[in-house]
């Protein structure tokens, strides 16, 4: 692959929403015989991602040094991707090694499992990573309709460590019907308080956090449409005159407009 079109894939790949990573790696497969799957895995681990009808989580964080695999912490496998069609493969058991699960990591699971059902509408993937100051935290929640052209995804990464727990929230929403919006917000998370060793705590506090958030999102939404995108509408003047909106509207100049155009 040239210089220039490894600089454009880059660039087409970079700027894919997450959730339509899987249609625009086959739309580019079909336009280039070189393959480009170092391309997605970079922008996998870059951007983190979930792939396998988002149940499971690609990044950095969960990279295994030791192969070109990548770990599933939760239910403890060694996997690798099929990064054209998204999908887990050639999966096998992930021995512990120097890997040190905290005591709390088993109820966190399970509670995180539970936050999701309860609070994600959409599927949802999650994972919990061990690390040297402590424990990462990942969820993702996507939605793709194709058919009503949109999808979504909500991205939290949070760090629980004796310092407190750090992280960030994301949202990207691509809407496509003849043409493009997408909306992108990032909210980032710093709180000093004594998490460590309560999956309850840990929980109890990414669930307020996200509520806060999601309100956020709604208050700053319906700022956007109501003053942002209401001053960009053009004002019509107002009229105290009586339109006869039946066959009569012809004689209207904007009626006749209407009527007669052809």
């Amino acid at each position: 692959m040239s210089l220039k079109l490894t600089e454009i894939v880059d660039s087409l790949i970079e700027s894919a929403p997450p959730v339509e990573l899987k249609e625009v790696s086959q739309s580019l497969s079909a336009l280039t015989t070189t393959s480009i799957d170092d391309n997605i895995e970079k922008f996998a681990q870059d951007k983190t991602i979930a792939i396998d009808n988002n149940n499971t989580i690609v990044s950095k964080y969960n990279k295994d040094s030791q192969s070109s695999k990548y770990i599933d912490y939760v239910h403890k496998k060694l996997f690798n991707v099929d990064w054209k069609h998204g999908k887990v493969i050639d999966i096998e058991p992930y021995h512990n090694g120097t890997t040190d699960y905290p005591a709390v990591y088993d109820e966190l699971v399970d509670k995180l499992a539970k936050y999701g059902d309860d609070y994600y509408p959409s599927t949802f993937a999650y994972t919990v990573i061990p690390e040297s100051e402590g424990l990462r935290i990942i969820i993702i929640g996507q939605r793709a309709n194709h058919e009503n052209f949109y999808t979504g995804q909500w991205k939290s990464n949070y760090v629980v460590s004796e310092r407190g727990i750090t992280g960030d929230v994301s949202l990207d929403i691509h809407y496509f019907e003849d043409g493009n919006v997408r909306l992108k917000f990032n909210e980032s998370i710093n709180d000093e308080g004594d998490f460590v060793g309560s999956a309850s705590k840990i929980v109890n506090f990414i669930n307020d956090q996200e509520n806060q958030i999601v309100i956020k999102i709604v208050d700053q939404f319906n700022n956007l449409n109501q003053q942002s995108f209401k001053n960009l509408r053009r004002l019509l003047p107002v009229t105290r005159s009586k339109i006869n909106w039946g066959s009569a509207i012809g004689n209207y100049r904007l009626g006749s407009d209407v009527v007669y155009k052809k």
